[in-house]
């Protein structure tokens, strides 16, 4: 089963991301043409390498695969093995209310990064287009993941199934000898 799972950019991500770009462009021009060549070449060359490390984290889809979860990214790949999931539940829009970003992204191109959820005093890795239908992956590591696609509910569903069916296999019998004291 390959199953994938777009993200869908909500109009808050939209709008952020046109301000952003408008914003970058103007200031850009009105830094060209007041100021000398130098700070110009500086100033261009810091917005490219930020704009550049932003967009090549920008999540693209979910794949549900038959050993993994992957969050396909721009040229980021995160992979979330079935049998070290803990916990896979839809999460309501009001939990994600505490979460502000670390390092990351919060509407240029979606929400992605690292994220400091102030409920839990914990940190969560967010991998969204929108902010909302949020689905929260937690692995043995205690690492929680947070995406977002148009469906969480089949999602959910589709993982725990992988899941279950993945737990209910009998697992490869081993094969032992049994021997006594004398290795007969």
């Amino acid at each position: 089963m390959n199953k994938r799972y777009y993200y869908q950019f909500d109009r808050r991500s939209r709008l952020i991301t046109s301000i952003v770009i408008t914003l970058a462009v103007l200031i850009t021009l009105l830094v060209g043409y007041y100021e000398s060549a130098y700070v110009t070449a500086w100033f261009i060359s810091l917005v490219a390498g930020v704009g550049g490390l932003y967009v090549l984290s920008i999540p693209r889809f979910i794949l549900v695969g038959e050993e993994a979860v992957e969050i396909h990214c721009v040229l980021e790949l995160t992979t979330i093995r079935y049998d070290d999931l803990v916990s896979v539940r839809k999460l309501r829009k009001p939990e994600m209310k505490y979460c502000f970003p670390l390092l990351g992204s919060y509407g240029f191109f979606g929400y992605y990064g690292y994220y400091y959820n102030l409920r839990y005093w914990d940190l969560v890795k967010v991998y969204a287009g929108g902010w909302g239908h949020f689905v929260e992956m937690e692995d043995i590591y205690e690492q929680k993941y947070i995406v977002s696609c148009a469906d969480p509910d089949t999602f959910v569903a589709d993982i725990r199934h992988i899941c279950d069916t993945r737990r209910a296999e009998p697992a490869p019998e081993a094969t032992h000898t049994n021997t006594n004291e004398n290795g007969t």
